[in-house]
């Protein structure tokens, strides 16, 4: 069920009671796993341990562990399970400070303590997994020569990507709140205004070709994609894409 190489991070407050986790953690399914032993008061001094733990175990009650948890925060990345003789306010208090699951110790076997891991453990990986894909789609979405945006439902624009830079020299700071009407070629502002409309009525995508004026007086002929954002059933704002379409035209600025 586990990697072999899971390694388990036990912070104690007695001999005692690392002893009673050892025992649960041995009677488990879990096959193999490496397990680091640190008392709390080194912790709590800034002492340190010598792995990167996948999942850390916290035996510890009160306000001591409160400290204990807030302080593996701040030093780990892996997910805190905190094991304490009491319930109720000290397992909501456990949460309160970050803890990923919190385990009554009276209550405690070998099969609770398997779950809480597993599930620990799955969870931070997800986690992972979907920050990494976060930072390629992010990645993706700053790096394409595609105009994307977003626009509230009076055709103020709300985001950019950095796109919008190098298309018409304007920067992101100076999009955020204009109006379309103001990047638009005027020709085809009404067409823009109406396509929003007809999407508000039907709900459909819309799409046309038509020109925006860069900030340095050229006139950029783009394909202009849009769709409606929701929320709650509800529309909210539009989302689009525009893409240069073949040469640009040097216009006389105004004045």
């Amino acid at each position: 069920m586990f990697d072999p190489s899971l390694k388990v991070l036990l912070v104690y407050d007695s001999p005692d009671s690392r002893t009673q986790v050892e025992q649960v953690l041995n009677s488990s399914d879990i096959d193999e796993f490496r397990l680091e032993c640190v008392p709390s008061e080194r912790i709590i001094q800034g002492g340190s341990h010598n792995h990167v733990p996948d999942v850390c175990l916290v035996e510890s009650i009160g306000q001591r562990a409160a400290q204990l948890i807030i302080t593996l925060k701040a030093t780990l990345q892996c997910p805190i399970i905190v094991i304490t003789w009491n319930s109720g306010d000290e397992v909501l208090n456990a949460l309160h400070c970050g803890a990923t699951d919190c385990l009554i110790r009276n209550q405690l076997t070998a099969p609770r303590l398997e779950e809480a891991i597993f599930a620990a453990v799955e969870q931070a990986r997800t986690l992972a997994s979907l920050g990494q894909y976060e930072r390629w789609y992010l990645s993706l979405l700053e790096n394409t020569s595609d105009l994307i945006f977003t626009q509230d439902l009076e055709g103020n624009f709300s985001s950019i990507n950095r796109a919008v830079e190098k298309l018409t020299g304007y920067t992101q700071d100076e999009i955020l709140g204009m109006n379309f009407r103001q990047i638009v070629a005027p020709e085809y502002a009404e067409l823009v205004w109406k396509g929003t409309l007809r999407m508000l009525e039907d709900r459909r995508p819309s799409s046309r070709e038509v020109a925006i004026i860069s900030k340095t007086w050229r006139r950029i002929p783009v394909r202009m994609s849009s769709h409606l954002v929701y929320e709650f059933g509800k529309p909210i704002g539009v989302q689009g894409v525009m893409r240069a379409q073949g040469r640009t035209v040097m216009l006389r600025a105004a004045g």
